[in-house]
């Protein structure tokens, strides 16, 4: 392997170029320091046979592999996913009349179904409380007519960059167009519903759990 060619390459290139765009997702830290000496790089790429860069870009989501060190100045890389759009991810907890609004949905990722509220990657240009309008609009068929935000949660801290803002909203109906994005029905569940669905283990989704937790503390 050549070195000017590792450098000069895309994933190597897109690496610095996200560096300049989010420079808060390279924060400085005193556990974890990111290595972007183009020596200590190479030699660990040549060393290790990992890659070290941009690896993957899609419109959802961006694979970045960081060549990091720890306290004890031992080297390693690591892999993490950024969102591709820097607008709000949002998970909803829809409320139509006195009942929760639930989706069962296949989940490519597990490979199986889950009952979870609606939620959704940011988008570009769009603040969280549109972007939860139109995936209330896109998922459930309806419209919100008030909302309240709750805060903030990350899914999973030890690969996921991103941060989602949950929004308690109420909707005014509730018709998801069944097959579009894995939706297989929807359920409507009364609060002690929620709380029997989740300690007998029918609802497992992080988010939603994540999302019940705030608005079971407020």
């Amino acid at each position: 392997m050549v070195k000017e060619e590792y450098f000069n390459g895309e994933e190597w290139q897109e690496y610095l170029r996200l560096q300049k765009e989010r420079p808060e997702a390279f924060a400085p830290s005193d556990y974890y320091t990111i290595i972007t000496e183009p020596d200590r790089v190479f030699d660990f790429v040549n060393r290790t046979g990992r890659k070290i860069g941009v690896l993957y870009r899609s419109s959802f989501s961006i694979l970045v592999v960081d060549l990091v060190s720890d306290k004890s100045g031992d080297e390693f890389a690591y892999e993490r996913l950024l969102p591709s759009a820097t607008g709000s991810a949002v998970v909803m907890i829809p409320e139509l009349g006195d009942k929760f609004v639930l989706l069962r949905q296949f989940r490519h990722s597990i490979r199986h179904e889950q009952l979870a509220f609606p939620r959704g990657f940011g988008e570009e240009g769009l603040g969280a409380a549109e972007n939860a309008a139109k995936e209330i609009y896109e998922e459930l068929g309806a419209e919100v007519t008030e909302q309240r935000v709750l805060g903030e949660v990350t899914g999973d801290s030890g690969i996921l960059g991103t941060k989602v803002t949950v929004i308690e909203c109420t909707v005014n109906k509730a018709a998801p167009e069944k097959g579009n994005e894995g939706i297989i029905d929807l359920l409507l569940l009364s609060e002690d519903d929620m709380n029997r669905y989740i300690s007998s283990g029918k609802i497992t989704d992080g988010y939603t759990l994540a999302a019940w937790a705030f608005h079971s503390a407020k």
